[in-house]
């Protein structure tokens, strides 16, 4: 059997989490379908104290984060400690910021930056990670900036958070991708994709056209320790009653790879 832990991004959930007592049902819920692995992404403004506290009482595993770039680069310290609270050492960053990746002289400064930063996190235990969306595969200069990422950092300052459905997006096979990252992935985003009326839309995991097999076992090849879904938008569906699905989902897909 494969030794990746399967969980949920809350960022699908964010609507639930929004106030502590939300964001407790929401992990009762988690716990109900059978799962202990979480991102925390996009909840309310709950003090850090209660999210170690309802994390602890729920026995969730937070793998990873996402955080606002500021935050990053103005407030480091408490960014650090709150991350002791929840118990987690990746520190994840959701985009780079839409004024920064337009330009060459945007990335470069943004890459530059990301060194620094993944610098001091590795030098206190922790590790710098970044999802990417479809526009890192823009060119410059002959060179797609997901390229530079790759290239002007180190495994030391800065791993990756793929997303299956933007890499497609994007233009380049998921699963073929995720073997350039081998070494600097400790958390994948599973998110699938139907087409509806010929344009494409987000699917629950294992519902839709992306080849999730694929991309599991990619993952087993380059060292994943956690895989978790995630669904932008669930459309005409409870977002509990998708999450589960995607999660049933998720799980058959790792017991047809193993």
């Amino acid at each position: 059997m494969s030794g990746i832990k399967l969980g949920v991004q809350l960022f699908t959930l964010r609507d639930k989490c929004q106030n502590a007592e939300d964001f407790e049902e929401t992990l009762k819920f988690l716990q109900g379908i059978g799962c202990n692995v979480i991102q925390i992404s996009a909840i309310g403004p709950i003090d850090p104290v209660k999210v170690g506290e309802l994390v602890k009482k729920y026995n969730m595993e937070v793998c990873v984060t996402h955080k606002p770039y500021e935050r990053f680069k103005n407030d480091l310290d408490a960014l650090m400690a709150e991350h002791d609270l929840i118990n987690c050492k990746n520190l994840g960053m959701g985009a780079m910021p839409f004024n920064l990746h337009d330009s060459y002289e945007g990335v470069w400064g943004f890459i530059n930056k990301c060194n620094e930063i993944g610098a001091k996190l590795h030098e206190n235990g922790k590790q710098l990670c970044y999802h990417n969306h479809a526009f890192e595969f823009e060119c410059y200069d002959g060179k797609r900036t997901f390229e530079r990422l790759i290239e002007e950092t180190t495994p030391e300052t800065l791993h990756f958070i793929p997303d299956t459905y933007w890499m497609q997006v994007g233009g380049v096979n998921p699963a073929d991708y995720l073997k350039k990252l081998k070494g600097r992935v400790e958390v994948c985003h599973f998110k699938d994709m139907r087409i509806v009326n010929n344009e494409q839309r987000f699917a629950e995991c294992g519902t839709g056209n992306l080849d999730l097999g694929a991309c599991y076992r990619a993952c087993q090849e380059i060292g994943v320790k956690y895989i978790v879904i995630e669904q932008d938008l669930c459309y005409d569906m409870d977002v509990f009653e998708s999450v589960k699905i995607g999660f049933d989902g998720l799980q058959r897909i790792a017991k047809e790879n193993a």
